[in-house]
Formats: structure tokens, sequence, C-alpha cells
């Protein structure tokens, strides 16, 4: 499916706002793509199909996760948001055509993150993070981080995720904190060389 045809159809399956935050995170991942020397055209597919699975209700994301074989872990069963990035898979493939395992990938993780994530992948989650529709207290910091260094801006998110996570008593998935160890030991170790 070309790209335009994909935009068309997202935008008749999303409500306005999340179609526009799609929008925003399509064109942030195309600029930090460019600055890390990620695939732009994969990065803009990636961050536009991000939240296709967002057409679905969240208090029904467990079931569909069910009834699509789909498997759900405790954490997810109890915060069923989360599901949307694993649902996102399913759906970029079945309803947008997408088959390249990168940009599957990209979606997969953009909510978790995970440790071993791909460039793309690094992109997608701080474009989510970043892109200009989000409005928090440290968006303005974020932004800066993703212009310093693609890792550490990826330990400054995984970071805020969790502070903010903490704050309001909610579950931090294993696969954020798995993320941020394995960056954070990587930094470690390139100060002892």
């Amino acid at each position: 499916m070309k790209f335009q045809a994909m935009k068309d159809k997202l935008r008749a399956s999303l409500p306005t706002k999340r179609f526009e935050h799609s929008i925003g995170v399509c064109d942030t991942a195309v600029e930090i793509a460019s600055r890390y020397g990620a695939d732009k055209e994969k990065a803009a597919i990636a961050g536009l199909l991000h939240d296709c699975a967002r057409k679905i209700p969240t208090r029904e994301f467990v079931d569909k996760a069910a009834e699509l074989g789909i498997p759900v872990d405790e954490i997810e069963r109890n915060q069923p948001i989360l599901l949307h990035a694993k649902l996102g898979v399913y759906y970029a493939r079945e309803d947008f055509g997408v088959e390249d395992p990168e940009i599957l990938d990209a979606i997969r993780w953009h909510t978790t993150g995970a440790p071993h994530m791909s460039l793309l992948a690094k992109v997608i989650y701080l474009a989510d993070l970043v892109e200009p529709h989000r409005d928090f207290a440290t968006v303005g910091a974020m932004r800066q981080m993703v212009r310093e260094g693609l890792d550490k801006a990826m330990i400054a998110a995984y970071a805020n995720t969790m502070d903010y996570l903490l704050a309001q008593h909610l579950l931090i998935h294993p696969d954020c904190l798995e993320g941020y160890n394995e960056l954070v030991l990587a930094g470690k170790q390139q100060k002892k060389e």
C-alpha cells in the first residue's frame, strides 16, 4: 500500500486528535531518522502507523488480543493500554500490508521500549514522546536531549516514563526497565574503556 493510501485509511479509522498525533509522530520520526541515519521511509511508515490499533477502545484490548492469539502478560492484563503496541503490529500487517520486520518491531516497542531495540525502534519511541502535540513539564528538555544523542535521550525517556508511572501508581513493564538497564550498563562500559 502506498504511503498516501495508508494515511487516508488511518485518517478514516482514528479520532481526529489521535490521527493528528500520528502525523506528528510521523514527521518527528523522519526528522530524528535524518539526524541519526535511520531509514526515513521506514520511519515515516512506523511513525504514521504506531497507534493504528487505537481504533479499538482500550477496554476491548485484552479480549481482542486473546481473539487474535496475541500473548498477554500480567502487566498488560492489568494495564491494557500497553496492548495497543502488540495489536498495532497485527493491524499494520493486516490492514496496511506492512511486512517489514523492522517497521513492525518499531511499532511493537513504541510503548514499553525493550532491550536490543533497533535504531528505527528508538526513533519511533522518541518521536512518540516528543512530537509537537506533546505537552508535559519535561518535553522541552526531552526534545533537546533527542538532538544531543539517541541513547542519552532513550535513557532520559525511560526515566521520564518510569517517573510518570511511579507518580501515578501504575505498573512498569519489565521491557521498559530492561531497556533502561541495558543502555545505562552500556554507558558505564564505555566510560571504563
